[in-house]
This record gives structure tokens, sequence and C-alpha cells, in this order.
């Protein structure tokens, strides 16, 4: 599943976080299951990796079969604007997210997507995910 998209989630914007889609197609020839959250890593415009912490959203990750050119996505949230402990009060928290690597749970390939607006991931990079569901987006208002 090496194609991948970054996506905001309209209307998501909520007491200083914003959702997006980490949406990853199925470019093989077959069906495959996934079951789980993804592994991501947070990267800078000339592609040095950024602080990136996974949270897992505390839900059941259900089994989700993505047919050939099927989607499966996972909806992050995070702060753009609010700092965590220990980063700058004014101005970025964070440099720029403008790439990101995706992976689906126990694989060992990275899915690069750019994202179409980068943006700055406060709180040292923490992204709060929710599991894989099918499909390339979550409805509008997350």
């Amino acid at each position: 599943m090496p194609g991948g998209t970054w996506t905001l989630v309209p209307n998501s914007e909520g007491t200083g976080h914003v959702a997006a889609d980490i949406a990853l197609r199925n470019t093989s020839g077959h069906a495959c299951t996934v079951t789980g959250f993804p592994g991501v890593s947070l990267l800078a415009s000339d592609e040095h990796p950024l602080p990136t912490t996974v949270v897992r959203f505390p839900a059941a990750p259900a089994a989700v079969t993505v047919a050939p050119g099927g989607w499966i996505h996972s909806e992050v949230r995070y702060s753009p604007n609010i700092p965590g402990d220990g980063e700058p009060a004014t101005g970025e928290c964070e440099p720029k997210t403008v790439h990101a690597l995706a992976q689906l749970p126990g694989d060992t390939k990275w899915a690069k997507i750019t994202l179409a607006a980068p943006t700055t991931v406060c709180e040292k990079g923490s992204l709060e995910a929710k599991p894989f569901v099918a499909g390339q987006s979550t409805p509008a208002g997350g």
C-alpha cells in the first residue's frame, strides 16, 4: 500500500486541535486485511525527521479488508498552535511538517506522503490516532 494522502477533516477544529486523515491505497493486485493503528513519522521540507509520538485513541480496532485500488484511513488529531512543555510560547512550536511516512500495523515498509498544506504539530509531534477504517476520508466534522 505505498500510495497515501494527508487531508484535513473539514470542520474538525476544536479546543486548539484539528483532525486529518492519513489514507493509504492498496496498489497491489490482491486484497489485504488490516487491523490496528498507523505508524507515523513526521518529516520537514528537507525530509529530516521531526519529533513524532503516536498515541492510540482508546478504541478497539476492527479488521478491514481492502480490495485492490481501495483505501483505508486513520483519523489523527493534533494541535497546530498550542505549544507543549519545552516548546516556544511564541512563533511555531515545531518546524513545519511537509511530508510524513505512514506504515501499516506490523509492516516494515513506509509510504511517503506529501501534505497539501504543511502544518506544525505541537506537543513534540504528538498525534492521537484512531484505528484504520475503510474509505479515504472521515465525514466533515470528524
